[in-house]
This record gives structure tokens, C-alpha cells and sequence, in this order.
């Protein structure tokens, strides 16, 4: 699961992690207005591309902090969202469908997240 926290970071459960960024530590986002879309790219880390993003690992998942990309697109939701990633073999990045979420977490006034991606 992806989650896009109010925050302005990105959430990736362990699944995600292990799936697509074993060997990588840094993502390229990119935002497709007329689908409506997020991408993320795994790249190898924050210096494989100008706009790279790096990925900080846990036990449990990862973050990518990129308020900087949720604010340029006005991405920022007011809750935390969470979607279903599928991976784009044409594009070879993972896509969200921001018209598809699974969940949300806390409220809009909340000032404490507990999101568990």
C-alpha cells in the first residue's frame, strides 16, 4: 500500500519496499493531471536523477518525504489516504490512481497521525 499523509510525506508499507525498492533507496515522482495519476520511479538513490527523492527504510516500510511534489500538483490531502500501487511494466514505475482510495486515517483537525500504511 501507498499512502499520501497530510504531513506531505509518502508512505510505503513493507510489501511495496520489498517489491519494488529491495535494492533501491531513492524515487522520481511524476503526476499525470489528465488521469489523475501519481508515479513513482525507483531509481538507486536521490543522486540517479535531478528530482530524486530519497526513500528512508524501516522495519516496517519506508517514507518519502515529498511535500515539495504533493504542493507543486496541490496533492496535499486533507486526511491521510491510502491506495492500491500497481506497477506500470510500460513506464516502469508504480502508478496510484488518486480516484481510488482504500482508506483514510485520523481527520482533518487531527494534529496526530496514526496511519499504519
Amino acid at each position: 500500500m501507498i499512502s499520501i499523509r497530510k504531513s506531505g510525506s509518502i508512505g510505503v508499507n513493507q510489501a511495496a519496499i520489498d517489491d519494488h525498492f529491495a535494492e533501491d533507496d531513492g524515487a522520481v515522482m511524476y503526476y499525470d493531471e489528465e488521469t489523475n495519476r501519481v508515479g513513482i520511479e525507483p531509481v538507486e538513490d536521490k543522486d540517479a536523477d535531478e528530482g530524486a527523492y530519497t526513500v528512508s527504510k524501516t522495519d516496517s516500510g519506508g517514507t518519502i518525504a515529498a511535500q515539495a511534489f504533493l504542493e507543486r500538483y496541490d496533492l496535499l490531502p486533507d486526511v491521510t489516504t491510502q491506495y492500491s500501487p500497481e506497477w506500470d511494466d510500460e513506464q516502469d514505475l508504480i502508478t496510484v490512481d488518486l480516484d481510488s482510495p482504500q482508506k483514510t486515517y485520523g481527520s482533518e483537525s487531527d494534529d496526530d497521525e496514526t496511519d499504519s500504511e
